[in-house]
């Protein structure tokens, strides 16, 4: 299981990272009070992730973003409950709690519960069961092991989500005028990041038609919202982060650090996950995923939007994959395979918005 949470906006990383040493002491496996015999660190811009035995502990980076800030030690104990709390609504056996994490005697020590009083607390670590790596989304369509009842299940449990989701604030964050701020912001600043002309010639052309849009369906965007097809859903829903598991279905990483990026359209979140199945080569299981969400929720006006919601999606994340290759913290691998990951989202954003299969598909 690699849980990768980033989502947003650009922005700026602080210049140093505190916190290394601290993540030595958490790769030792006898710091850990159950049983351990290696620890594994999976790094993302916003987190470290040690997968040690039957558990995964996640501790938040002392990062700040345009959509997150975690750089105190307090913003980041409320970001890690939020998680907990949130993720619970899809993964309940999943998401345990939050550890604090106590520095004594020039060591740490793992605290069980964060939230009793305990002197010297410098971090904190939200604990989850680990899952089985094979039967996550994206390693089972690597594996050619996923059935069209596992994305009939899937399609049947996103629809009973949605459908039980808040909706308290979806005119709040999804009226036309807010979505439009958001798709053309999310544009501008993609292309302030377009690492060359031919992305910067994509995104020019996703530009205009995205404008077409949103001028073209104004008050059908404002009536979805009045409908309650805007909902506090997931936010960033990923093939990475859909596990099969024997004992349990669950859905991980919710976005939990703004609220305005969970409430959506669940064309956009459907959107998301089809830009996945794009990515991974098998479009077919996007429209088989999207055929069921519609008969499960009987939102036929979907249809109608879900290119456009693939553009946002695409470029969003394309943007995002931008960014993380610029952090300096992170392996050289992983910031070069962002860097391809990137261009290939970029590029799809185009083919959706011309209307064709993705090229490199073709």
């Amino acid at each position: 299981m690699i849980i990768n949470q980033t989502s947003g906006a650009t922005g700026e990383t602080p210049g140093v990272q505190p916190g290394m040493r601290l993540i030595e002491a958490m790769m030792r496996p006898e710091f850990y009070p159950h049983a351990c015999e290696r620890v594994e660190l999976v790094q993302t811009m916003m987190s470290w992730l040690l997968f040690a035995g039957q558990f995964v502990y996640k501790v938040k980076k002392p990062v700040q973003f345009q959509f997150v800030d975690a750089a105190t030690p307090a913003r980041r104990y409320q970001l890690c409950q939020n998680e907990v709390l949130l993720n619970r609504r899809l993964a309940p056996v999943v998401y345990l709690g939050v550890s604090g994490i106590a520095e004594r005697q020039g060591d740490y020590l793992l605290i069980a519960d964060a939230a009793a009083t305990k002197r010297n607390i410098q971090e904190f670590a939200v604990v989850m069961r680990r899952l089985p790596s094979d039967r996550m989304l994206d390693q089972m369509m690597a594996n050619s092991s996923v059935s069209g009842r596992d994305i009939q299940e899937l399609a049947k449990r996103l629809a009973a989500f949605h459908a039980d989701a808040s909706i308290a604030k979806s005119k709040v964050w999804g009226s036309a005028q807010v979505i439009a701020r958001l798709v053309t912001g999310n544009l501008a600043e993609a292309q302030e990041v377009a690492a060359d002309s031919m992305i910067g010639d994509c995104l020019t052309a996703v530009q205009r038609y995205a404008r077409r849009f949103l001028m073209s369906h104004q008050q059908s965007l404002d009536n979805r919202a009045r409908d309650g097809r805007l909902c506090e859903g997931h936010g960033d829903l990923r093939c990475k982060s859909v596990c099969f598991a024997a004992n349990g279905f669950a859905i991980l990483d919710c976005v939990e650090s703004n609220e305005s990026l969970r409430y959506g359209d669940v064309a956009s979140e459907l959107a998301s996950l089809t830009v996945d199945f794009d990515l991974l080569g098998r479009p077919d299981l996007g429209d088989e995923l999207v055929k069921g969400y519609v008969a499960e929720s009987n939102d036929l006006q979907l249809l109608d939007l879900l290119r456009f919601y693939q553009c946002h999606r695409a470029v969003l994340r394309g943007r995002l994959e931008t960014l993380e290759s610029l952090q300096n913290d992170l392996p050289l691998g992983q910031r070069m395979a962002a860097r391809g990951n990137a261009r290939r989202l970029f590029t799809l954003a185009h083919d959706y918005a011309l209307g064709r299969k993705a090229s490199f598909l073709a």
